[in-house]
């Protein structure tokens, strides 16, 4: 078998740590730094700069630290999960929650935006498809988020590792979820495991690896251009200094400018847009929690949607669909202060360790969707409201069991599912 090939090493999980770090201190880091001292002299840029030093450095400490390393050893006794038990269960479940959104749901929105719908009214229609309901149905909402961040990405890699020969169509119909009410960046959590893994088994040479990034590029694009709606991006923006262009007045010409400007831009002047907000709406006291749906119910506290106030300062309206996410560096910080920062960079950092141990591919996998979502998203929020913490304990404690050597894996004497380890 042939070595592996520089994107292959780049994507496995022994590296995910590193490319998680080196990123995380570019974006957030070098680049509010940069625009502090070269671009704009905004305080909170440099405070951002600030937070994700202290976050490096916690990661470091956090990666390092010997905590559950036995739990991956091939002798720990774990909980057995039949693999067509647990296949059925995952995928029957998503046809059974597909089934019910469908019909529930009063519109489709990508249908609607290739009947030429206004960018007003496919955001209406996005936020009615899952965001905005009610009573009951809000548990679709949280069934969504938990199968397509977790349990159907670990799922589908699990597919391919035992060669199942449903493979190719739980894949379309997972595809075809994702990009059915427009959500531009849904199909990653299909892409991105589905490229760890193929990078672990050096099925991915550098020419594959190319046109499998000119196809999620040209797949953002065209999802940007669809719900944009009426077939483009209106243009309000005739020029102006690069502090414009770091902040939300800037309106993009075109999808591929959007796209752009959403990936570098937004995410960068959101985090300190909410630094802000904290401390301008806030007085900048700690919320102590009140930020996550979870904590504010646990300890009952006042419920904080900062994302939203940070979307109203942006836009100057309250929206009750819209949030302006920011990295987990500034939801720890507003919540609990610089330990706050320090003590999720060790939880971050420890659980990159576990991707870099586990023998489930599956779970190694999905390293790049832990990451990804990080950059966006509090820790808790993502641990609880994506499913994490469930994959964290079926990493620590569980093991899928399958009849047969279907290839790519290998049995142990326990007829545990196992891959071949890296280096």
């Amino acid at each position: 078998m042939r070595n592996y090939g520089w994107i292959e090493r780049f994507l496995h999980p022994a590296r995910g740590f590193a490319v998680f770090w080196w990123t995380l201190a570019l974006v957030y880091g070098i680049v509010p730094a940069y625009i502090y001292y070269y671009v704009a002299p905004n305080d909170y840029f440099l405070q951002l700069s600030i937070l994700t030093g202290l976050t490096l450095f916690g990661l470091l400490v956090g990666a390092r630290i010997s905590l559950f390393d036995r739990r991956f050893s091939a002798n720990t006794r774990r909980i057995g999960i039949d693999l067509n038990v647990f296949q059925t269960i995952i995928w029957g479940g998503f046809i059974l929650f597909i089934a019910i959104t469908l019909v529930t749901a009063p519109s489709i929105p990508i249908l609607s935006a290739l009947k030429g719908a206004s960018a007003n009214d496919l955001s209406q229609e996005r936020g009615e498809f899952l965001k905005n309901r009610a009573g009951a149905e809000v548990i679709l909402l949280y069934a969504s988020t938990i199968l397509v961040n977790t349990f159907l990405p670990y799922s589908t890699v699990l597919l391919y590792a035992t060669k199942s020969r449903l493979r190719f169509l739980c894949t379309g119909i997972f595809f075809l979820f994702c990009i059915s009410f427009l959500q531009k960046a849904l199909f990653l959590n299909l892409a991105l495991p589905l490229l760890v893994f193929f990078a672990i088994d050096r099925k991915l040479p550098t020419r594959q690896a190319m046109l499998w990034a000119v196809s999620l590029i040209g797949l953002l694009i065209i999802g940007t251009y669809l719900s944009s709606g009426d077939g483009g991006v209106d243009s309000k923006y005739s020029g102006g200094t690069i502090a414009d262009y770091l902040s939300s007045t800037y309106v993009p010409d075109n999808p591929l400018d959007h796209l752009i400007w959403r990936s570098f831009a937004v995410p960068v002047f959101t985090a300190s847009d909410m630094l802000l907000v904290h401390a301008e709406y806030f007085g900048g006291y700690l919320l102590n929690g009140a930020t996550s749906t979870l904590l504010s119910a646990l300890f009952d506290l006042e419920r904080v949607n900062i994302e939203r106030y940070v979307f109203e300062y942006q836009f100057g309206g309250w929206n009750e669909i819209a949030n302006a996410n920011a990295v987990f560096i500034v939801d720890a910080y507003v919540n609990f202060g610089y330990l706050g920062v320090v003590s999720f960079a060790l939880i971050v950092g420890q659980i990159f360790r576990w991707f870099r141990l586990s023998s489930d591919v599956a779970f190694r996998s999905l390293w790049p969707l832990f990451a990804f979502v990080l950059f966006s998203a509090s820790l808790i929020g993502m641990l609880f409201s994506n499913g994490f913490i469930y994959m964290i304990f079926h990493a620590l404690m569980i093991k899928i069991k399958s009849g047969s050597d279907k290839g790519l894996l290998f049995i142990d004497k326990r007829n545990e599912i196992r891959f071949p380890k890296f280096g």
